[in-house]
């Protein structure tokens, strides 16, 4: 027999097969990649929802200690949510790493130029209001009943407007 026999012929992948097969996990490689920066970003806008919570209840806990109001400062620019700046000893929370509060809508209260400020009487009741979560492209409304700091979640833009009498 001429030319090659069976035993001869030399077995492996071609180059279009090779490239296949790299595309296929490129792909699988990219989707895995965004299901975790999804589950990331939960978990990060959940850590904090529980540092603003315990915040807003530190806030009404002194005021309602000290039977007086109590001011809240609220600074987007760094994270930090403050109860009480003037008084000794002042609490400062602070929101983690790649979460951001891009947006606060109050009912009426009043703001200072180093933030946003809420009051919270003796009785610990304070004005409504909502503030925004972002970490990358993910957001969250989270939103503060003034009388009784009930704390709703998830809510969307136009909920958030009714909510607070702005619509």
């Amino acid at each position: 027999m001429r030319g090659r026999s069976a035993e001869t012929l030399e077995s492996g992948f071609s180059l279009i097969e090779l490239v296949v097969v790299l595309v296929l996990m490129a792909v699988i490689a990219s989707l895995a990649t965004l299901s975790v920066r999804g589950v990331i970003a939960r978990q990060r806008l959940g850590r904090a929802v529980e540092v603003i919570e315990q915040f807003d209840t530190a806030l009404r806990r002194s005021a309602r200690d000290q039977r007086r109001q109590v001011a809240g400062v609220i600074d987007r620019g760094r994270g930090r949510l403050t109860v009480d700046p003037s008084g000794n000893p002042s609490r400062t929370y602070t929101l983690p790493r790649q979460v951001s509060i891009d947006a606060i809508r109050f009912g009426p209260v009043q703001r200072s130029a180093a933030g946003s400020q809420i009051i919270a009487n003796a009785d610990g009741s304070s004005s409504s209001y909502a503030l925004r979560l972002a970490t990358g492209d993910t957001r969250r409304w989270i939103f503060f009943v003034g009388g009784s700091g009930q704390v709703v979640d998830d809510f969307n833009d136009m909920a958030v407007d009714l909510a607070l009498g702005m619509r």
